[in-house]
C-alpha cells in the first residue's frame, strides 16, 4: 500500500505561525526581554514568507500571482530597511496595477483559446447569447436566467455593481463550459444545477471566491471552470 504524504506548509499554517511569532515578540518586549521595536521594523520579510507560500501551492493555483506580488513588495521594502536600496511604495505602487492590468490580459488571452485534442482553435466569441453570455454592470445590477442546453460560457464584469445569474435550467454543451469573471469592488452570484462541478482558477486580490455548491457524483463530468480576477470584490457559486 503507498503512502501518501500530506503538506502542511499551506498559507493558513503559515499565517498561523506568523501571528505566533509577532505574538511572541510583543510579550518578550513586555518582559522587558527584548525590544519590540528593533524586530517589528522587519515586518516585510512576513509579507515575503506569506508570498513564497503562496507560490509553492499546486501549479493550478490561482493565488500564485498575488504571491509574487507579495514577494516582490516584501523584498523590497525589506532591503530598504538593511539600508541596501531606497525603495518608498508611494513611488511603486502604480506597479500594482500594471501587473494586475497584465493579468487580465493574460485571462482574456487564455479564455480566447479552445482546445480540441492537440490542436489549439482560435474562437470569435461574438455578441451576447443564450450559449455565450456576456454582462457589464457598472453602479448598477444584472440579473439573468439561462436555459439554454448548449452553455458554452461567458464574461461577466462588475465594478461596483453586481451580477446575478441562474444557471440551474441550463446544460453545458460538452464537458466544460468556462465563465471570466471579473469583480472589483463588486459582487457576482451564480447558481448552478446540482450534479455540475465548479472549478475554481479566477485570481482574488483582497477579494474572495465563495463555492457553496454541493459535490458532484462520482461519473458525472459536467464543469464550469471559473476564471478571471477578483480586486476587493466577490464571487458566490451555489445551486
Amino acid at each position: 500500500m503507498e503512502n501518501k504524504k500530506v503538506s502542511v506548509v499551506s498559507p493558513q499554517f503559515v499565517l498561523g505561525i506568523l501571528i505566533i511569532a509577532v505574538g511572541v515578540v510583543f510579550m518578550l518586549d513586555n518582559l522587558e526581554i527584548i525590544y519590540a521595536g528593533d524586530f517589528l521594523r522587519f515586518w516585510p520579510a512576513l509579507l515575503v514568507v506569506w508570498g513564497i507560500s503562496k507560490v509553492a501551492q499546486s501549479p493550478g493555483s490561482p493565488g500564485k500571482t498575488f504571491g509574487w506580488i507579495l514577494i516582490v513588495i516584501g523584498s523590497f521594502m525589506l532591503f530598504d530597511r538593511l539600508d541596501i536600496i531606497v525603495f518608498r511604495i508611494r513611488d511603486w505602487w502604480p506597479l500594482i496595477l500594471i501587473i494586475i492590468g497584465l493579468n487580465f490580459l493574460r485571462g482574456s488571452w487564455m479564455r480566447s483559446r479552445v482546445k480540441s485534442g492537440n490542436e489549439s482553435a482560435w474562437v470569435s466569441e461574438g455578441k451576447d447569447s443564450e450559449n455565450f453570455i456576456k454582462h457589464i454592470a457598472i453602479m448598477s445590477g444584472v440579473r439573468r436566467q439561462v436555459t439554454t442546453k448548449t452553455f458554452q460560457g461567458g464574461e461577466l464584469t462588475a465594478i461596483m455593481g453586481g451580477c446575478e445569474i441562474d444557471l440551474r435550467e441550463a446544460d453545458i454543451k460538452g464537458e466544460e463550459a468556462v465563465l471570466d469573471v471579473v469583480a472589483i469592488w463588486g459582487g457576482i452570484e451564480i447558481r448552478v444545477p446540482m450534479g455540475w462541478s465548479v472549478s475554481v482558477k479566477a485570481m482574488p486580490i483582497m477579494g474572495g471566491v465563495d463555492d457553496k455548491t454541493y459535490p458532484a457524483k462520482e461519473g458525472q463530468s459536467k464543469r464550469l471552470t471559473l476564471t478571471g480576477n477578483i480586486v476587493m470584490g466577490g464571487v458566490e457559486i451555489k445551486n
